[in-house]
Order: structure tokens, then C-alpha cells, then sequence
């Protein structure tokens, strides 16, 4: 297996950056770091990661392009240099032992074929690998073999959505995903608030307006995209309607009415836009 690392950044901590490559450098055969950061972010903080990290590559568009057209250029970087799998990362992710992780990967695939790979992203009861309908992109392991099949990223979509679409496509042709229980990703979600209700305390990824936005339109795509597969319209709903909405927004964030209307845009949006 020759990996390609691909970490897409934004405006990142850079000490958290730092310890997400560390974590996984010994075991990749190269990094990819595509910067979508605004222009405070230059190319001297970028190359000050360098001199720790020599198998780095650079690469920006300078501005915010999302993930999908990043990763398809780390696709196309991989097809071009000799790669043969894709470990795609964000900038706020450390694993916590990714060199067992990508042995049991490996293993996997000698046993059963390719399929896309991921780690938990929190701890669970379960152990060893377990077919699942969805991965995270931070972390998954994606033979490049697959991506071509898959026909590469949705560029429909600037950040949410791109796992799940990647995840759905696959599939409808008979390819699936595994997490890995075993191996766990340690990722931030947004700027987390809490809340307390008597003696319970909620928790929420409190996203913005328009990450919210998005999160509903780019799912609404999918649906209409794959014909409405009954697990991902089951997951809209657990997730993002109860999760985010009807416990985050209405009981924990603040913003309530600027968050309910962008939810609203969002579905509308998601049915109105054309599908690819």
C-alpha cells in the first residue's frame, strides 16, 4: 500500500495541525496539505511546518474552494505520482494510534477486498470491524481504485455531505463501508456550547447559520440524488432534526431564529438545486 495523506486546512490551530500530522507521518508515504484558509493565513506559516515534515506538499488556490475540489486534486495528485490510496484528513483531527489502524486496514482488505475504511470518531461497545452505512471524511481510507468507480467527489457539495454522498454511491454498487471500533479519531466539531436543563447537561456542535444551511441542503441532494434511501432519510432525522435542531438550537444555542431560518433555506434549497 503506497498512502497519499490529504489534509485540507482552514485557518487552523496550528499546535493541533501539528500534532494531527505527527500522529500519522511515519506511517504515509506523502502529505498533501491544501490550504482554504483567508488571506490572513500565508505561505511562510504554512512552510513553518515544513522543516518537521519533509514529505510535505503545498497547494492553494488562494481561497476557499471546500473540500470536494480539494480532494479530487489529491486524487488526481495520487493518480499521478504512484499512490494507491488516499488517507483523507481534516485540520482538527489526531488519531490516536494510526499505525495498528492501518495494519488492520490492510488486513481487511487482503481478507475481504477494497471497501472504505474509517476509524470511530468516538469510543463504542463494539469491536473490530463493522459494516456501517456512513464514515466520516477525517481519517477514511480510500483506495483510489474506488474513487474511480465512484467517479471521484461531489464538487456539488463545499463540506458537508461529500462522506455520506461518497459512502451512498458506493453502495448502490455493492461497495461498502467498515469502521474500524478498534481504532479512534479524536475531531472537533465547531465551537461546541452546553447547556444545562435541571440535572442534565446538552451538548451541541453550534454551528452557524450557514453551515446549517448547507448541512440540510446538501443532504435533501443526496436524498433526491439516490432515491431517497429509507437509512439516510432515517439519519437526516435522528441527527441533523433531532440533534441539531430540536436539541441544539432550540434547547442549548442562541441565534434560534436565524438558525431555524437557515434550516428552512436549506430544505428548500436542497429540493430546488440541480443534481449532477
Amino acid at each position: 500500500m503506497k498512502i497519499l495523506a490529504a489534509i485540507v486546512i482552514y485557518n487552523p490551530d496550528w499546535s493541533l495541525l501539528g500534532d494531527n500530522i505527527r500522529a500519522f507521518y511515519d506511517h504515509v508515504d506523502h502529505i498533501l496539505v491544501w490550504n482554504n484558509s483567508d488571506a490572513r493565513i500565508r505561505l511562510s506559516d504554512i512552510r513553518g511546518l515544513q522543516p518537521f515534515f519533509q514529505k510535505t506538499t503545498y497547494k492553494t488556490l488562494h481561497k476557499n474552494v471546500g473540500i470536494a475540489q480539494a480532494l479530487n486534486y489529491a486524487w488526481h495528485y495520487a493518480k499521478e505520482h504512484g499512490y494507491d490510496t488516499l488517507l483523507t484528513m481534516d485540520d482538527d483531527s489526531v488519531f490516536e494510534d494510526y499505525g495498528t489502524y492501518r495494519q488492520r486496514v490492510e488486513q481487511h482488505w487482503q481478507a475481504n477486498g477494497l471497501s472504505l475504511c474509517g476509524p470511530a470518531a468516538q469510543p463504542t461497545k463494539e469491536r473490530g470491524m463493522q459494516k456501517v452505512r456512513h464514515l466520516i471524511t477525517s481519517g477514511m481510507m480510500v483506495p483510489l481504485a474506488l474513487l474511480e468507480k465512484a467517479g471521484g467527489y461531489c464538487e456539488l457539495f463545499h463540506v458537508d455531505g461529500i462522506d455520506i454522498e461518497l459512502c451512498v454511491n458506493l453502495a448502490r454498487q455493492n461497495i461498502y463501508a467498515w469502521r474500524d471500533n478498534d481504532s479512534l479519531l479524536r475531531q472537533r466539531y465547531g465551537t461546541p456550547a452546553t447547556k444545562r436543563w435541571g440535572p442534565v447537561t446538552l451538548h451541541s456542535p453550534n454551528y452557524s447559520p450557514q453551515r446549517l444551511h448547507d448541512i440540510f441542503c446538501n443532504h435533501i441532494i443526496i436524498l433526491r440524488k439516490h432515491r431517497y434511501p429509507l437509512h439516510l432519510v432515517w439519519h437526516i432525522v435522528r441527527q441533523y432534526f433531532i440533534g441539531f435542531v430540536c436539541k441544539g438550537v432550540l434547547l442549548v444555542e442562541n441565534n434560534k431564529k436565524q438558525k431555524l431560518k437557515a434550516v428552512v433555506k436549506g430544505i428548500k434549497d436542497g429540493f430546488r438545486s440541480p443534481i449532477q
